[in-house]
């Protein structure tokens, strides 16, 4: 038999996953916001060639991702029929999200000059972004999205693949010193260094 007080808690328990998924929710919503001010500044920092800020960028949308997997988790964990609404509205999020940054990625790489200078390690910078690719189709063409994502996003993501395959083609990428041998140990002690060398 489950008593009054055994059937509010469990009232107060979904009342309170609603309102965490709500949080998230505009949680994910603030971090977007971010996510397209560091677009922009990576945008702007390429054409002086800096990059540490698309470093930025992709760290946030990192954070975005792992939001995303929290968000749907909670959704699982509480009564579908409670939190149908809320799933409707995050779903709604992820395509327009995913629009969002697949379309930032796509201005980004296609605004980099074929005469950029890229920085060594530009290789492994930009590499995990085709991986990044790959996931996001596949996660668009699965069941839930199939029949609802656009074309152009689509079309957006074949677009920076091959981006990003001829920037990794051009790029220069960090030195492989696991088969190199050991420099040669210095002769002086450091404390010498400073001093003048008679003869």
């Amino acid at each position: 038999m489950v008593t009054a007080g055994a059937k509010g808690g469990m009232a107060w328990g979904r009342d309170n996953g609603r309102e965490e998924v709500k949080g998230l929710l505009a949680a994910l919503e603030r971090q977007a916001t971010e996510a397209s001010r560091l677009a922009d500044r990576a945008q702007r920092d390429m054409g002086d060639d800096r990059f540490s800020s698309f470093l930025d960028f992709r760290r946030k949308v990192e954070e975005i991702r792992a939001l995303f997997v929290l968000t749907e988790e909670r959704l699982q964990g509480v009564d579908e029929s409670r939190l149908s609404d809320l799933r409707a509205e995050f779903e709604r999020m992820d395509l327009l999200l995913t629009r969002m940054l697949v379309r930032a990625m796509r201005n980004y790489f296609s605004g980099m000059r074929q005469d950029q200078v890229l920085p060594i390690g530009a290789r492994e910078l930009f590499e995990p972004e085709l991986r990044s690719i790959d996931q996001t189709r596949a996660r668009l063409l699965g069941p839930r999205y199939a029949d609802r994502v656009a074309p152009d996003v689509l079309d957006d993501l074949d677009a920076t693949a091959e981006l990003i395959r001829k920037t990794i083609a051009r790029a220069p990428s960090l030195p492989d010193f696991s088969d190199s041998p050991s420099p040669p140990k210095p002769t002086r002690r450091l404390r010498t260094l400073g001093r003048p060398i008679r003869n």
